[in-house]
């Protein structure tokens, strides 16, 4: 069951990231005028759903492992960078006030060509409508939308070798790569006048290269918190939990039958937390949904008696935990996308009475448990606000042991069926959270009638006594939390 399971989590993590790996890839350069990356980071974001993007911070790293100048790469040095990073296209950027707003200068190098630049003038980069038409142009210019093709001089009768029909009497003089050269000379000649802010217009060459874009007039930007809830790349919950424990046996009705648990609700705590490292760089892509988590509980102070020994109290130990890999999928790009995260890992539960205060001959009968097992499941969170969200799961327990019942002085092998569920409500205040919910575990017994508690009750071993047994959990929890 182990390598089944270790073999379908490999599946599962080797099927997307194949798909992953197999789309292009992009390189954005830090923009110059954008010391912190803050619009580059916004560049990468916008076609981060079609390309595997390499971000800023990284992209700036190889630069100077290369010994490059960002602010003034030549052709040469971003073939150079293209194949360090091995990515298909590179984008760079030049920011620059322009009165109350900011004009945004886009370059971009696709397989070694150049594509038309554009600009970009906006007074909020967050408004949805500039970042719908920015999106739009970047990725039709990585497409190939106004690529600078480099012709070798052809013949005569060549029908496509000379471009425009304004152009065809010099395709005959000119050699193709200079005329290039000096095609981009005058397109970054043009762009540095419009940055600079210089008041005279355009040639009509860089008028023709360069496209516009007009952003939409808004309030200054707000600062927004990109790791959502939805989207945190690491969360610690902690905080008060309670539960009741209820065990109960099938049997026939006679004398010698156990008798059922139960201890009404006991307080405990609860510590959890979820780690998602890839979510640090770039909470939207694809990577950032894998990641691991864990959870600890234990009840405090839970005591039982028994009529074997009245007057005496004996601490019991009850606790349970879980870890595992996590993979999240978000069905959106806003802080209100549902998610559904699936789960593997490993669990243990223990019930474990004290009996160091049992007298000599005295027996309490009821069987310590120590389950261990795995606990594939999913999580479903769907927000109704930003700061309100609807969470509930499940997962199937496969208990491998379940400690000292199923020991042969106790109640022996059994064929043992576990789950668990939990619902509730999850409130988020900017990198906090407050999330309350019920849950209820029950694992389900049936007993192959080897062992002397469940076929030897009555003094008769030929006879099975106990067919089965119910052990249940129901509880729930309220945490507080700390997210990025």
């Amino acid at each position: 069951m182990t390598r089944a399971l270790a073999i379908a989590i490999g599946v599962i993590l080797m099927v997307p990231a194949l798909a992953w790996a197999a789309r292009p890839r992009v390189a954005i350069v830090p923009f110059d005028g954008d010391p912190n990356n803050d619009v580059a980071n916004v560049v990468a974001e916008l076609v981060e759903d079609d390309y595997n993007v390499t971000g800023a911070k990284q992209t700036g790293r190889t630069i100077d492992q290369l010994g490059l100048d960002a602010a003034s790469l030549s052709d040469k040095d971003i073939k150079k960078l293209s194949n360090e990073l091995d990515v298909d296209a590179v984008v760079r950027g030049e920011l620059a006030p322009k009165g109350a707003r900011k004009l945004l200068h886009i370059r971009v190098t696709l397989k070694g060509k150049k594509v038309r630049g554009f600009n970009v003038e906006y007074a909020n980069l967050r408004s949805k409508k500039m970042r719908a038409a920015l999106k739009e142009k970047l990725l039709a210019k990585l497409s190939g939308e106004g690529t600078k093709k480099i012709e070798p001089a052809g013949d005569e009768e060549d029908p496509i070798g000379g471009g425009k029909a304004d152009k065809e009497d010099k395709a005959d003089k000119e050699d193709a790569e200079d005329k290039a050269d000096r095609e981009d000379k005058r397109d970054q000649e043009a762009d540095d006048e419009e940055l600079e802010g210089k008041k005279r217009k355009r040639t009509a060459r860089g008028a023709e290269d360069d496209e516009e874009i007009e952003g939409s007039v808004d309030v200054a930007p707000m600062k927004e918190n990109p790791h959502s809830a939805n989207r945190a790349a690491i969360r610690v919950d902690f905080g008060p939990s309670a539960s009741a424990r209820t065990l109960t046996f099938a049997s026939r009705n006679f004398e010698e039958a156990p008798k059922p648990y139960q201890n009404s609700v006991v307080p405990g705590g609860r510590v959890g937390g979820a780690l998602y490292p890839f979510a640090f760089g770039n909470p939207n892509s694809f990577l950032a949904g894998i990641g691991f988590a864990g959870e600890f509980d234990q009840t405090v102070g839970l005591k039982l008696t028994s009529t074997a020994q009245p007057g005496t109290k004996f601490p019991v130990e009850q606790k349970h935990w879980s870890a595992g890999i996590r993979i999240r999928i978000a069905f959106g790009h806003k802080a209100t996308s549902p998610t559904v995260t699936l789960g593997a890992g490993i669990m243990r539960r223990m019930f474990k009475v004290d009996r160091a205060a049992l007298d000599m001959g005295n027996i309490i009968d009821l069987p310590d448990v120590s389950y261990k097992g795995f606990d594939p499941g999913l999580e479903v969170r769907i927000p109704f606000a930003k700061s309100v969200a609807l969470v509930f799961g499940g997962r199937a327990l496969l208990v491998t042991d379940a400690g000292q019942i199923s020991k042969g002085n106790q109640y022996g092998q059994a064929r043992i069926t576990g789950g668990e569920g939990a619902a509730g409500l999850d409130l988020t205040f900017g990198r906090l959270a407050l999330r309350l919910q019920g849950e209820a575990t029950q694992m389900g017994y049936a007993f192959a009638g080897n062992g002397e508690m469940s076929n030897n009750r009555d003094g008769n071993p030929m006879t099975k006594d106990i067919g089965g047994a119910s052990d249940r959990y129901i509880g729930g929890s309220l945490t507080f939390g700390v997210l990025y």
